[in-house]
């Protein structure tokens, strides 16, 4: 498999304006496949949060869809359990139909399915839709089989993305994404966000959602968007998650405010399981009592492998929390707990599996997709001393030293931390030793900007530059994601940006290109 770019790109989306006509197309589709008497019947369109695909292997892919006839009623929905139709086509058309199935739409997961593909040659795109026996359809979305382990492979093109605050803007980068056609789609977290703040082009569902109906209403709100959902169908999706799809800074089983533990396991595993039901993840991912495993690697030929980590959910309390606020803070060196080594940013089991990968990869590339800032980043307190932030890789050092060193030990070919949650652009270099600026580079970490959620404070971050030579760019005025292209010699990446988030009908453009050579690792402007 050459490229997976070069695979032919026609891609049949069905869109919001087109719904009508898609229903009333597909009322003649095998009508008798289902007995009269027992087909569902909807007042309206069951398939108004679209289809998305995800995790592509070699013989297969995620599909997911979920029936929200009326997203905010679940009594649009009135069985219990409803037979989906599902069918792989290897031409855009869906006329070469090449597998189907049925899955069952249950109450208990929102009437959410996940349909795991496996049996398809490799290396080659897929298309998919869902429908109703004797009725709706769904869009059509593109999917495609991963090449196989260790073949040949000389680009790939993906494009990852975080921090999408309803009520900040819309979602027109993904528009704009959609056009640069990437192959893959990362998602580094703040998917949905639980709270209000900042300006207001649009409102929130609700208020801040506790249990499990109201994350559901919030995840529906956010689908609802036109131009995710044509992300989710232009190709397969790998996601992870921050904080914001469960409360904001929350450290494992604590909330940023100090909410009753009791509660908030209960709120986390409502979150959790509203994530699951609207994700296009394996059933590995399932959520229980205990939590969800949503860490993930995947390999793409001889040419890439993406970790994608959980950052939150195994993680260490933050270090010397306010008692009186909860949340992330900068701490100095008199917080002795900030360099603990028992500490963990991953937990235990997550960071040996990381590190063990690291020291097995054959890739040429090796990409982690990480929640939070891995760079050191120096800062200030308001007394003049050197501070830490807490709430990324920064407030776990110790833990932080570690997965660089097991980088340096194994010889990682060409690690890219891709990161997200800051609502800024930044590129820089990993360095062996964090404490010193002129110690070997070892890594390299781009830093998306947020798809509408508000930057961080400019003058605030640009005037820390000084202190961290390692940051070869920053910008925070700009919403927007990154689009980057590997291969076999070099990873270009290309900063997307849009005017104004606030403008449905706003413009992109590229705001700057980096390039990282293979085997050289800190990236140069293109």
């Amino acid at each position: 498999m050459k490229s997976v770019s070069s695979i032919n790109r026609r891609l049949l989306l069905q869109r919001a304006a087109a719904l009508a006509s898609v229903s009333v197309a597909s009322a003649t589709l095998a009508a008798c496949e289902w007995p009269t008497s027992s087909r569902p019947v909807f007042k309206s369109y069951p398939f108004t949060l679209g289809i998305a695909s995800g995790d592509p292997v070699g013989d297969g892919f995620v599909i997911w869809t979920r029936l929200a006839p009326d997203p905010f009623d679940r009594a649009s929905v009135a069985e219990e359990s409803i037979p989906i139709i599902w069918e792989i086509a290897s031409d855009a058309d869906m006329k070469l139909v090449v597998q189907k199935g049925t899955a069952i739409a249950r109450r208990g997961l929102g009437h959410s399915v996940h349909v795991e593909v496996r049996g398809l040659p490799s290396g080659r795109p897929y298309w998919y839709r869902f429908r109703i026996a004797g009725g709706d359809a769904s869009p059509i979305g593109r999917a495609w089989t991963a090449p196989e382990i260790g073949s040949a492979l000389q680009r790939l093109r993906f494009a990852f993305a975080s921090c999408q605050h309803y009520e900040q803007g819309y979602f027109t980068p993904y528009a704009m994404m959609v056009k640069d056609a990437p192959d893959l789609i990362l998602h580094l977290g703040d998917y949905i966000y639980e709270s209000s703040w900042g300006e207001q082009v649009r409102r929130h569902d609700g208020a801040e959602p506790k249990t499990l109906e109201e994350y559901r209403n919030r995840h529906a709100l956010y689908k609802t968007d036109m131009h995710l959902q044509s992300a989710h169908a232009q190709c397969p999706w790998l996601v992870t998650w921050d904080d914001h799809e469960v409360d904001n800074d929350y450290q494992g089983l604590e909330s940023e405010d100090w909410q009753d533990a009791a509660a908030f396991v209960k709120r986390r595993a409502a979150a959790y399981q509203a994530y699951y039901e609207h994700m296009p993840v394996r059933h590995i991912a399932f959520p229980r009592e205990n939590g969800m495993q949503l860490y993930q690697r995947s390999t793409f030929g001889d040419l890439l492998e993406v970790s994608m980590i959980d950052n939150r959910q195994y993680r260490s309390p933050a270090a010397c929390r306010n008692p009186e606020r909860g949340g992330g803070s900068v701490v100095t060196a008199d917080c002795k707990e900030l360099f603990d080594d028992a500490r963990s940013m991953l937990g235990k089991d997550q960071e040996r599996w990381l590190t063990g990968g690291f020291r097995r990869s054959k890739a040429k590339w090796n990409v982690i997709g990480n929640g939070e800032m891995f760079s050191r980043l120096r800062q200030k307190t308001d007394e003049g001393k050197e501070g830490w932030w807490t709430d990324d890789w920064n407030g776990f050092p110790n833990a932080r030293e570690r997965v660089v060193a097991a980088m340096a030990k194994s010889k990682l070919s060409n690690p890219v931390i891709l990161t997200g949650d800051i609502h800024s652009f930044w590129i820089n270099d990993v360095k062996e030793n964090f404490n010193d600026p002129n110690s070997n580079t070892v890594a390299t970490e781009l830093v998306g900007t947020s798809i509408t959620s508000a930057g961080v404070p400019y003058e605030q971050f640009a005037a820390m530059l000084p202190d961290n030579p390692h940051i070869k760019f920053f910008e925070s005025r700009k919403r927007g994601y990154m689009l980057c292209e590997v291969g076999v010699q070099s990873l270009a990446a290309e900063l997307k940006v849009v005017d104004d988030v606030r403008d449905p009908k706003t413009k992109g453009s590229t705001l700057a290109k980096f390039a990282i050579e293979a085997g050289k690792p800190g990236a140069v402007k293109a």
